[in-house]
């Protein structure tokens, strides 16, 4: 037998085996079509948006430069006009004419001006490391496509170490004894672990899809393209009713600021 060979031995494990390698081909099937329908609906998602920005971009940003003058002209004031590139007055992450930083008003302190200093990097996190490094450690896999994933989850496993963040640590550590991988031999029962722990993945990004779904239909947009698609099976176009009734919003407002004050009184 070779060396790495999966020894099967005939018994209830290898029955069982046998079952939820089925089982796992047909998570796999399920797997690929609802990462499919994800990747269409994102894609319909953005198309659309480009649809309404398009649409209805330039005229929001128009009537609300028209409104930023009314309002300005009630208090007797100039609208403020940022310069080209830079960042509106009231913008908390623009530095003031004498150089502030903004950052007192979001209730923070200053940062340093020189390179950051490195975390405080903990026992516990140094124990969560090095026994996550022994387990995850590139040198270890079998396989190329084994190497990459180790090497990931060691770069994530770095980057937590280095701001020592326990927790993260942790997280990776218990995800990784949890996983597949985790589980070694060549016997059938450790063949049989790994594949129900692959299906216990597979299930498991099956709920994730279906809560990514589920955030992209109740979004602004989902919830938008929704009333657009079923103004469009009644027979009518929403996007250009609302770029109708901005258009006349913009031309009021612009008669209004073209309308010479009255004498003693405020427009």
């Amino acid at each position: 037998m070779a060396t790495g060979a999966l020894e099967l031995r005939a018994g209830p494990e290898a029955e069982l085996l046998v079952r939820k390698r089925f089982e796992l081909a047909l998570v796999r099937v399920e797997l690929a079509g609802r990462e499919l329908v994800l990747a269409e609906l994102e894609a319909e998602l953005a198309a659309f948006e480009t649809q309404y920005r398009r649409a209805l971009g330039a005229r929001y940003a128009r009537l609300d430069e028209l409104t930023d003058r009314l309002e300005a002209e009630q208090l007797g004031a100039e609208p403020a006009q940022a310069a080209e590139g830079e960042a509106p007055a009231d913008d908390p992450e623009r530095d003031g004419a004498a150089g502030e930083n903004w950052a007192w008003a979001r209730g923070e302190r200053p940062g340093p001006t020189g390179p950051p200093n490195r975390a405080t990097v903990s026992e516990v996190a140094k124990r969560l490391f090095r026994k996550l490094a022994r387990s995850i450690h590139p040198d270890l896999a079998a396989d190329p496509v084994e190497r990459e994933r180790r090497t990931n989850l060691m770069v994530e496993a770095n980057r937590a170490y280095e701001k020592g963040d326990v927790e993260r640590l942790r997280r990776l550590l218990e995800s990784w004894e949890r996983s597949p991988d985790a589980v070694v031999g060549t016997t059938t029962l450790a063949e049989l672990e790994r594949t129900m722990r692959t299906i216990d993945r597979a299930r498991e990004r099956l709920a994730e899809i279906d809560g990514e779904l589920a955030g992209l239909e109740a979004s602004a947009m989902g919830w938008l393209r929704r009333r657009v698609q079923k103004a469009a099976g009644e027979g009518w176009d929403l996007l250009s009713h609302m770029a109708r009734e901005l258009d006349r919003q913009i031309a009021e407002a612009e008669q209004q600021l073209a309308r010479p004050p009255v004498e003693g009184v405020s427009v």
